[in-house]
């Protein structure tokens, strides 16, 4: 998505850039989640040493104690000494929170980076998720780039992040502060993608994948007319390209638009067209969305037979791919349809697999639904399996 990848060379351009040390990131909070995804990207193929603190923001003293404890225990691993200790300045209460942040990462920079090199850099993310006080938040914030008199600045060999809201004024900004502004709504997304679509230079594959995305994005938005016409270009394309997986996509794409339109047989046509490129990608995962969607419809329709089919296949790929909470899923819903033409040991026993996986995957709360249904199956069934489901339960009180 053109939108990510231009947020992804604005983070690595800062981080790799001489001129700032810091940058405030004006963004909505609930756009952060996005920022912190693809700077862990960045992470994944960089020498530097990132430092993420995205947890929560009760009080700028309790988020400095976060920090202290986070570097700290970087510090040890990074040493091999557990008795390391945070020098005065990390801790002493007198000081503001900001300048014993400060202090916190000049300790974590000389204890995690080998000494006399320009690179790598520690990168500190002081940017938390959730916050109590917007305003507490925001004050930090300034405190941090508020300028301290000394040059170079304090932060030689580090780039820190921070945050602040679009439209909060943090006051005029020394020069090795820089803003970046970002906006991760839903309306920059889809021009995102809608220029990559449009753009002679990228790839037919790379439109074709945009085009796909707004497409999404119209069928999310009830706008189903522009939705269907964008996954049918898309399918034309694929076809004759070939390439099954934007194939499947746009077909399932237009399932998608027929179920939302209650349109269940023409759903069920569609999921099925699906299928067949879906299984030439040999892909478990692809496989798995379209069997799902068509044992739903199957089941709304009435289509038994046809539903416990496609649940058991889908449970076989969940193993595959694997997911645990669509193989809890479609166990259950396997369960269910041979409870209903009243094949109870064959039920209880597919109960009693999905809630091993749950149990095995911390699935909690699949795992209480199904918890009714087999203490329900013990006088249906074998003396057997009803022993085997009692001692399962019994080790999970």
């Amino acid at each position: 998505m053109r939108t990510i990848q231009r947020l992804g060379q604005d983070l690595a351009g800062f981080i790799a850039g001489h001129e700032h040390g810091l940058c405030v990131l004006q963004a909505e909070r609930d756009h952060l989640p996005w920022v912190y995804a693809t700077l862990q990207e960045l992470d994944a193929t960089s020498p530097d040493v990132f430092l993420p603190f995205p947890h929560p923001f009760t009080s700028a003293d309790a988020y400095a104690e976060t920090i202290a404890e986070g570097c700290l225990n970087a510090a040890r691993e990074r040493t091999g000494d557990p008795g390391l200790a945070l020098p005065p300045a990390c801790t002493a209460r007198a000081q503001p929170a900001a300048s014993r942040v400060r202090s916190l990462l000049q300790f974590a920079r000389d204890t995690r980076l080998p000494p006399r090199t320009s690179s790598p850099r520690l990168v500190a993310l002081l940017v938390p998720l959730t916050v109590e006080s917007e305003a507490a938040a925001h004050e930090f914030a300034r405190a941090l780039v508020a300028p301290d008199g000394a040059w170079p600045p304090w932060f030689h060999r580090m780039r820190i992040f921070v945050h602040a809201l679009p439209g909060a004024q943090l006051g005029a900004l020394p020069r090795f502060v820089r803003t970046l502004a970002v906006d991760l709504s839903l309306a920059a997304l889809t021009a995102g993608v809608t220029e990559e679509a449009k753009d002679p230079l990228s790839t037919p594959e790379r439109r074709a994948q945009a085009r796909l995305q707004v497409a999404a994005i119209d069928a999310a938005n009830g706008r189903h007319e522009q939705a269907i016409a964008g996954f049918s270009e898309v399918y034309s394309w694929a076809a004759g390209a070939p390439n099954p997986v934007l194939a499947a996509l746009a077909l399932s794409g237009i399932a998608d638009v027929a179920y939302a339109r209650k349109e269940r047989s023409e759903a069920v046509a569609w999921y099925e067209r699906a299928l067949v490129p879906a299984s030439e990608t040999g892909a478990a995962l692809l496989m798995l969305i379209v069997a799902q969607n068509l044992a739903r419809v199957y089941f709304e329709l009435g289509r038994h037979a046809d539903a416990e089919t496609f649940y058991d296949g889908a449970q076989r790929l969940a193993m595959a791919v694997p997911d645990a909470a669509s193989h809890v899923h479609t166990l259950q819903w396997r369960g269910r349809l041979e409870e209903l033409r009243g094949a109870q040991e064959a039920a209880a026993a597919s109960y009693l697999a999905a809630a091993r996986v749950a149990r095995d995957h911390d699935q909690t709360a699949q795992f209480e639904e199904l918890r009714p249904r087999l203490v329900a199956s013990q006088p249906r069934v074998s003396k057997a399996l009803a022993r085997e489901v009692a001692v399962f339960l019994e080790g999970m009180r």
